[in-house]
């Protein structure tokens, strides 16, 4: 095939298989480069199937991770931090890149399906966008590596630099990568490091239009009210970190919590509470928490972060469509609202349809891995067990990271089952959000509709 006509092959895929090849590609290229001896510490070399599973974590910004930090060398953590900063980001600028690239405007099709991973209204022109999303990273990340060097300073010297760049990355981004085998729990009682990682999180998790929005208001121009995307993420991001933050204090307070000196204690709450919003950096032992939280984790995890972030999951706004449109039917109202607003049947439905998705993924993945680890006799063992795998499943799709510490131990099979859940969990919800936003409808007949008994 010559040139031209590759490029116009290129020319013909559209932004959702664009999408999704972009990422497959850059996954298939940080398991080589990983696979390389070059890449881990003599004599711990990775194997094909771990190479895979740590490049999909590190692309897909998971944090899950079958060997300790350790391992890899430094030239391997430059690979892995790479595929961080590019999957985290690559999400929302890999579209823009190459339809500029290929010289050519987006149809209105492609444009909803662009946008709308970055955005909830159009835009004119993409490079003010594109300035806005880099040099928001830029800075964010810049402060924030600075801000975690000078916390490390005193106990690595210089070392403290590289960790602070990679700490931030890993943050801003929502992966939660860190380079020590206990993530942040040695430090949890540092009055800088849990601070500043919890800030990064926040920040990459809320998303793009809702800090653009904020700081247009705070510079006193004009004072146009917030939207509603920026409503509904703001109002369900503060309510998701106040159940995390009040329900991991009261359910570990005489577990994970016990014997802790007051300021530990706040800077563990502070920091386990913000985390299941994608970031799977842990200041205490996950293993070690009850059953009741790690239950409260799942959901959390579920639900994830905003759209158009650096994070995964079915997105705060999701959620909060969902719980307007059963507020509004059990109210018996016909129009579905929020702060005053009303709500389109176009997005209540694809709202309803990427949670019905989600969990339908999540309950497949479960299964499988399940019945890959359990193939004999069951008991209570494989019952306790099974809470702890679910974990890792619902840590797997919404790109979250936070581990019981099981993952190590589960079998090839059942790591390609997290490889694609996590791949699914950054790609596929969203993608399939997107699609529904923007294609256009067609032409149907209509059939005699007959009501039935829900409930």
């Amino acid at each position: 095939m010559g040139e031209w006509e590759e490029a116009v092959t290129l020319r013909r895929l559209d932004p959702p298989r664009v999408l999704v090849l972009s990422f497959a590609v850059l996954i298939a290229c940080g398991t080589v480069l990983l696979r390389q001896p070059w890449a881990a510490r003599e004599g711990r070399q990775l194997t094909w199937a771990e190479a895979l599973f740590t490049a999909t974590s590190a692309t897909c910004v998971t944090g899950l991770s079958v060997r300790p930090p350790g391992d890899h060398s430094t030239a391997g953590q430059v690979v892995i931090l790479a595929l961080i900063q590019i999957g985290g980001l690559g999400i929302m600028t890999f579209g823009l890149f190459v339809s500029l690239l290929l010289g050519r405007r987006l149809s209105l099709f492609g444009r909803n399906l662009l946008l709308s991973s970055l955005a909830h209204t159009p835009w004119e022109d993409f490079w003010p966008l594109l300035r806005m999303v880099v040099a928001a990273t830029a800075v964010v990340e810049a402060l924030g590596a600075a801000l975690l060097a000078a916390g490390w300073w005193s106990e690595k010297g210089v070392a403290a630099i590289p960790w602070g760049v990679f700490h931030a990355v890993s943050a801003f981004c929502n992966a939660g990568f860190g380079l020590h085998p206990a993530s942040l729990a040695p430090w949890r009682a540092h009055p800088v490091i849990p601070v500043v990682i919890g800030l990064l999180v926040l920040v990459g998790g809320v998303g793009f239009v809702p800090i653009t929005e904020l700081v247009e208001r705070g510079r006193g121009r004009e004072r146009h009210p917030l939207s509603l995307h920026t409503r509904t993420a703001l109002a369900m991001s503060a309510a998701l970190l106040v159940i995390g933050w009040a329900g991991f204090a009261i359910l570990e307070r005489s577990s994970t919590l016990a014997g802790m000196p007051l300021g530990e204690r706040v800077l563990a709450v502070w920091l386990q509470g913000i985390v299941p919003r994608t970031a799977g950096f842990s200041s205490v032992d996950i293993g070690a928490v009850r059953p009741a939280t790690l239950l409260l984790l799942i959901v959390l995890m579920f639900i994830g972060a905003s759209p158009g972030s650096t994070g995964g999951g079915v997105k705060t706004t999701t959620v909060g469509v969902m719980l307007a449109l059963v507020i509004a039917r059990i109210r018996s109202r016909r129009q579905v609202s929020l702060f005053g607003r009303g709500i389109g049947q176009s997005s209540a439905a694809s709202a309803v349809t990427v949670v019905v998705v989600a969990l339908s993924l999540v309950a497949g993945g479960a299964f499988l891995l399940v019945a890959a680890e359990h193939g004999g006799p069951g008991g209570p063992e494989s019952r306790v067990r099974f809470l702890a795998e679910l974990f890792e499943v619902v840590s797997a799709f919404g790109t979250v990271g936070l581990s019981t510490g099981v993952t190590p131990e589960l079998s090839s099979t059942s790591w390609m089952v997290l490889v694609v859940l996590m791949f699914a969990g950054r790609v596929g919800p969203l993608t399939l959000g997107l699609a529904l936003a923007g294609r256009q409808p067609r032409v149907e007949p209509r059939f005699v509709e007959e009501e039935m008994m829900i409930g």
